[in-house]
């Protein structure tokens, strides 16, 4: 069976259906950015199933009035910046 890729655009656009095909056919997706492999989206394996501390991760609050979220400074990226600017 080929590999599975798919762009970073194309991830985004579809990500539902990407999420189902890999949980279903057990195998993984590569994601090019800049046509260069970026990340896999891979299946979690029964024995496998990381244990979260919810307590712990970053929680994104949204202002009610303006219904805007603000990330966690971290998260911020350089090298993301105008990435989805044209998909707008």
């Amino acid at each position: 069976m080929p590999e599975l890729t798919a762009t970073v655009a194309e991830t985004r656009a579809n990500f539902s259906k990407i999420a189902a095909t890999v949980s279903s056919t057990r195998q993984p997706v590569t994601v090019f950015r800049n046509s260069k492999p970026w990340v896999v989206i891979a299946p979690i394996s029964e024995d496998h199933i990381p244990n979260i501390d919810w307590s712990k991760q970053d929680v994104i609050s949204m202002d009610v009035k303006t219904r805007t979220t603000t990330l966690p400074a971290d998260w911020d990226c350089a090298e993301d910046d105008g990435l989805y600017d044209d998909l707008a």
